[in-house]
C-alpha cells in the first residue's frame, strides 16, 4: 500500500521488479543475471527478472512490494508471501516465506514504448515503466517469436497504434529481429523492438524521447536503430528517482554555484 500510482517516479530506484539473489544461490539454480525467474511459494507463483549481488545474503531472496499488478505481467510480489498475521499487531509475514526459484529460458527480448497502458498479448512476460504521457514496457518471450503473419498480429497488437498510422519496418527473420514504428503526422504515436538477443536492444534512453517526436524521412533509419536521440542515453544514472537529477547535474551545480 505505498500508493505507487501517485508517485510513479518513486519505482524508478530499481528498473523493475528484480528479485536479488546470492551468486551462489543463483549459479545453483543456473540462474543468470538479468535472467528470468520462476519463483514458486506454499502460496502461489510469479515470475521475476534475477539481479544477482554479492550484497544479498545467501540462502535468501529479496524481492521489491511496492509492484503491484498494473505493472507487471504476474502479478504483485504480496501474491507469493505468506498471509500470516503477527496475533498482535497485524504486521503479516512478508520476510520468512520458504521459496523455490528456477531459471525460466527466454525466446526473446524487445521494448515496447506506447501512449496507451493495459496488459499485453499472453505470449511474453511484460514490466510496465510509467513515464510521462507515456508507457514503456520491457518484454520477455515465453514461447518462440511469432513469424510471418503471425508476428505482423502480434506487433500489431502490442503497439495498439491507430489504424491509419503509417507503420515503417526492419525485419530479419533469420537473426530474430524485429523494428517498428508507427507514426501518425508524421510523429512517433509507438514503437516496438524484438531480439533474441537482450544485448542488442538499444539503450532505453536513447529510445524515450523518440516516443511524440516528429521524424523526417532521411532520419527513420536512425529511429529504428534507436539512434535518433544518442545524445539522451548519454545522460547517465539517476541519483534522485523523484526529481530526475543526473551525476552531471550535480557536477554543474558544484562547479556554478562552488559548493
Amino acid at each position: 500500500m505505498t500508493h505507487t500510482g501517485l508517485a510513479p517516479n518513486l519505482m524508478t530506484h530499481t528498473p523493475e521488479p528484480l528479485l536479488t539473489i546470492h551468486p551462489t544461490d543463483a549459479a545453483a539454480a543456473g540462474i543468470e543475471d538479468g535472467g528470468l525467474t520462476h519463483l514458486s511459494t506454499g502460496e502461489g507463483e510469479i515470475l521475476l527478472r534475477a539481479e544477482v549481488k554479492h550484497t544479498q545474503r545467501r540462502g535468501e531472496i529479496h524481492a521489491p512490494m511496492h509492484w503491484i499488478g498494473q505493472f507487471a505481467s504476474s502479478g504483485p510480489i504480496g501474491r507469493v508471501v505468506s498471509a500470516r498475521l503477527d496475533p498482535f499487531s497485524g504486521q503479516p509475514e512478508l520476510k520468512a516465506t520458504p521459496a523455490d526459484i528456477e531459471s525460466v529460458p527466454a525466446c526473446f527480448n524487445g521494448t515496447l514504448l506506447r501512449r496507451q497502458s493495459g496488459p499485453l498479448p499472453d505470449l511474453c512476460h511484460w514490466v510496465r515503466i510509467p513515464l510521462t504521457e507515456r508507457h514503456l514496457y520491457r518484454l520477455t518471450g515465453l514461447r518462440p517469436m511469432p513469424e510471418g503473419e503471425d508476428l505482423t498480429r502480434f506487433a500489431a497488437a502490442l503497439l495498439a497504434a491507430p489504424e491509419d498510422s503509417e507503420w515503417i519496418e526492419v525485419s530479419d527473420p533469420k537473426r530474430g529481429l524485429l523494428r517498428v514504428a508507427a507514426l501518425v503526422d508524421g510523429a512517433v504515436e509507438a514503437a516496438l523492438l524484438l531480439v533474441r538477443d537482450a544485448a542488442a536492444l538499444p539503450p532505453e534512453a536513447a529510445l524515450i524521447p523518440t516516443l511524440g517526436a516528429p521524424v523526417p524521412d532521411a532520419s527513420r533509419s536512425r529511429l529504428l536503430a534507436g539512434k535518433l536521440y544518442d545524445k539522451a542515453a548519454a545522460e547517465g544514472p539517476r541519483v534522485c528517482a523523484w526529481f530526475g537529477v543526473t551525476p552531471d547535474a550535480i557536477r554543474h551545480a558544484v562547479v556554478t554555484h562552488r559548493l
